[in-house]
């Protein structure tokens, strides 16, 4: 029918608290699963070398610039990847 929204409009901030929430849990479970960009090492492991490092912050600072892009084209603030960094201890390199 000509009358329904087309989609159900969520408050922003419900919206931003539902995709925060969302993207803790998929990073979360992200860093204990092979990924390809690693050569499908678990990001925990590689980050315990030096080569893997380097992947991992390769793949982390793709992970930053992809989601800054997507938060502006829709005018939003971007995740904060700071957690991670953090969480594979290579959040104090110079």
């Amino acid at each position: 029918p000509d009358n329904l929204p087309d989609q159900a409009e969520l408050p922003p901030e419900v919206a931003e608290q539902a995709l925060q929430s969302y993207l803790d849990n998929h990073y979360r479970q992200t860093l204990d699963e092979p990924l390809q960009f690693l050569d499908g090492k678990i990001p925990r492991r590689a980050a315990k070398t030096k080569k893997g490092r380097v992947q991992v912050i390769n793949w982390l600072k793709t992970l930053e610039n992809s989601e800054g892009r997507r938060a502006a084209s829709q005018g939003q603030k971007p995740y904060d990847f700071e957690w991670m960094w953090r969480e594979l201890k290579i959040d104090n390199l110079p």
